[in-house]
């Protein structure tokens, strides 16, 4: 991409950024498709695990958000 037609696009707001990101996105994934490697599975199939089983809680976003700026 020519540096000019990038620098053009990081002046749009941000709201339209983000919709020419997504449209991207979408262009090039197909969820069944991706693969996922082993490893993050292991770790998503181990959070679930935890969240049903009451040893994990759910946060809401403010309180997400909070713990991000804190640190």
């Amino acid at each position: 991409m020519a540096a000019k037609s990038y620098s053009s696009l990081l002046r749009l707001p941000k709201r339209k950024r983000l919709e020419i990101a997504e449209s991207l996105w979408l262009s090039v994934a197909d969820e069944q498709k991706m693969p996922v490697p082993e490893k993050h599975r292991r770790v998503l199939d181990e959070r679930l695990a935890s969240y049903r089983t009451g040893k994990s809680k759910p946060i809401t976003h403010e309180e997400l958000m909070r713990r991000l700026r804190a640190s």
